[in-house]
């Protein structure tokens, strides 16, 4: 890519950008929280499973 090209397509991006319909504060924040819940309960979920599976192998290999 030589140096137009480079600055065509930079502006090419920035007329795009333009284009986008950004996400309010408030959706950000909503989504934000509940992808912390969301990952919170899955790793809740795992470690419960992992405990549970430790016990169940260690009761079959005594």
């Amino acid at each position: 890519m030589n140096i137009k090209e480079s600055i065509k397509f930079l502006k090419e991006v920035r007329e795009e950008l333009k284009k986008v319909t950004w996400p309010s504060k408030q959706l950000v924040r909503n989504a934000t929280i509940a992808v912390i819940v969301f990952t919170l309960i899955v790793a809740i979920y795992l470690w419960g499973l992992d405990i549970l599976f430790d016990r169940v192998f260690d009761y079959l290999y005594k």
